[in-house]
């Protein structure tokens, strides 16, 4: 079953380098994308071994475990003792990409479905905390993109003035009405300015540079960067201050 879950949405096992990030990477794929909440050691030793074709015996995977603290939860079960990912664990891993890296990723011309599902797994659901997102154009298939953030609140700042179709233009904010009744996390700005040119996203730890507005993902070739808050911490403190400033002035929608 390891060796066909979608793992694209978690942080890369490449990125683990200690036997017990080895372990947490397991205990949360094993828990996120097969509901298999629990493993013991040598159930995540068989994993190692048969999928990633590493080779670590259960002793030194016991002794990562007890040096794990609140990134697991143990449970003694038929004489013997089951691990499981807790929040701790992910946000640990989460936390791997290494300080000052920036990463990119390119959305290949005509492809909008792979597209969708790389901002949305390989992007979107890597994000921590609250996400802001700046996109002076927007569309149907924008809300296809952000519904699938799951579990954090979400602020989507637009201008609707850039829709110069007036029927196009009442067809979103139709489509939004019904949105919002299945997606109370999600909150729509309409600015009312006309200094609102580029797209980005802030999370509290990584912003990340569209090349393209969500709604035409795919129609072309663009890129996406995502860069370390830490990395550039005077362009984060910037583009967090814009936003805020204005999704004050903004008419929520």
């Amino acid at each position: 079953m390891f060796l066909t879950a979608d793992t694209s949405d978690l942080p890369q096992f490449e990125d683990c380098d200690t036997i017990l990030e080895r372990t947490l990477w397991v205990l949360w794929v094993a828990k996120e994308k097969l509901q298999l909440k629990k493993l013991t050691v040598l159930q995540i030793a068989s994993i190692l071994r048969d999928v990633q074709e590493i080779s670590i015996n259960a002793a030194s995977i016991t002794q990562s475990l007890k040096r794990a603290g609140d990134k697991i939860h143990s449970y003694q079960q038929d004489g013997g003792i089951l691990y499981e990912i807790m929040k701790p664990g992910k946000e640990y891993l989460k936390s791997l990409r290494g300080e000052g890296e920036l990463e990119i990723f390119y959305f290949e011309p005509e492809k909008r479905y792979s597209s969708k599902r790389l901002l949305a797994n390989g992007i979107l659901n890597t994000l921590d905390g609250e996400v802001k997102i700046v996109d002076p154009y927007c569309g149907e298939r924008t809300l296809d993109m952000v519904r699938e953030v799951k579990g954090r609140p979400i602020k989507f700042l637009t201008r609707l003035e850039n829709i110069t179709n007036i029927n196009a233009r009442d067809k979103l904010l139709r489509e939004l009405k019904d949105f919002k009744t299945e997606n109370a996390n999600i909150e729509f700005g309409n600015y009312p300015k006309v200094d609102l040119h580029d797209r980005y996203i802030i999370s509290p730890s990584f912003i990340v540079l569209l090349g393209q507005s969500i709604k035409d993902l795919g129609a072309k070739e663009s890129f996406a960067i995502v860069l370390n808050e830490a990395s550039c911490k005077n362009i984060y403190e910037a583009l967090s201050e814009n936003f805020d400033r204005r999704w004050k002035l903004s008419i929520g929608l």
